[in-house]
């Protein structure tokens, strides 16, 4: 029987009241309200007339991949259609391009301006001060100033469930990782993902396989292949467009996978279960401040005790399995479970 984990999504309310939800980065000594990010200093600037704003989103990867980049231009979507402000998005921005497409933007008027990704850091944080009354906002990236806020997630929370749920499925005692590099935040849940593993199965071999790009599907497919060779029998794909690559191989192969940032059992039946963001929530909790007039300054940092983050439903594993992950999952929200995150 499919059993139904806390995805502990936001569904509304991020979006319904954060009045004190972001944190800079590195004053997290204190806990967080159960149900909103930790954060700075509110920064009020009054309310606006929504018909009289712009939001614009740049993406460095195509809004049809199915993860991180699909999640943002839902976001964007969302924002639309319940805040009725004018939209418009830019996909597939080589990094080279975003300082000038962002400043295009800027020209053009619009009021808040979204860089989805820790990529966009540098750029926004130099496009910025060009522009002191546009708002601009840096999607997984640790950068503040003025006018710019960055949003993080608590990286390493769903790494640890995911490598629990794949050390449970796991018939030969291997299993890998598929990440585009080693930069800190995905690093973080490289490694819980084996701390995950080991809390289930202190023996278990994990192996990890770099792709150097986040969408390049045929290197994916490559360092599934690779891993699958030396026993691995079940891979978290923990990029964006190029996880279609780790689910042929693992199809191919016979084996099982795990998604990120959105449920990808659609994409795969390989797919038995994917850890969870809630990015669009984000963005629209994000763009409901900045037309309050209670935009925060400072990092923002999205986590499971907001909502933010979570696992999909279980599809490949037993009711009892299932259970002890929802289990470890409620541990860790009680402070019963220590996980190291980023952040």
């Amino acid at each position: 029987m499919k059993r139904k984990l806390m995805a502990l999504l936001l569904a509304g309310a991020l979006a319904v009241g954060l009045a004190a939800c972001s944190r800079n980065v590195g004053t997290e000594d204190s806990a967080p309200p159960a149900s909103s990010p930790t954060g700075g200093a509110t920064e009020t600037t009054g309310a606006k007339d929504p018909s009289e704003v712009k939001v614009a989103l740049v993406c460095g990867g195509a809004v049809n991949d199915g993860g991180w980049n699909a999640s943002a231009y839902e976001g964007l979507q969302r924002i639309e259609e319940t805040l009725g402000v004018e939209t418009a998005y830019t996909e597939k921005v080589a990094v080279a391009e975003m300082p000038q497409v962002i400043r295009t933007y800027a020209r053009q008027g619009f009021d808040l301006i979204f860089g989805h990704g820790a990529e966009f850091g540098e750029p926004m944080s130099t496009v910025a001060p060009e522009f002191p009354d546009t708002t601009f906002v840096a999607v997984n990236a640790n950068v503040e100033a003025g006018n710019l806020t960055g949003t993080v997630f608590k990286f390493g929370e769903c790494g640890y469930f995911c490598g629990m749920a794949a050390a449970m499925v796991s018939e030969t005692g291997k299993i890998g990782i598929i990440p585009p590099d080693d930069a800190p935040n995905n690093k973080a849940d490289i490694d819980t993902y084996e701390l995950g593993a080991k809390a289930v199965n202190p023996d278990i071999e994990v192996y990890t396989a770099f792709t150097g790009s986040w969408d390049d599907l045929p290197k994916a497919k490559e360092a599934s292949e690779s891993l699958i060779s030396k026993g691995c029998d079940v891979l978290l794909a923990m990029g964006d467009a190029y996880a279609v690559g780790v689910y042929q191989a693992c199809e191919n192969a016979g084996i099982k996978a795990i998604g990120w940032v959105s449920d990808q059992h659609d994409l795969s039946d390989a797919v038995i279960c994917s850890g969870l963001q809630s990015v669009g929530d984000v963005y629209v909790a994000t763009a409901e401040r900045y037309l309050e007039g209670t935009m925060e300054q400072g990092v923002q940092v999205y986590g499971m005790p907001d909502g933010a983050q979570g696992m999909s439903e279980f599809y490949g594993l037993t009711e009892e399995q299932a259970a002890e992950v929802e289990a470890a999952m409620q541990d860790y929200l009680d402070g019963k479970l220590e996980i190291p995150t980023l952040y």
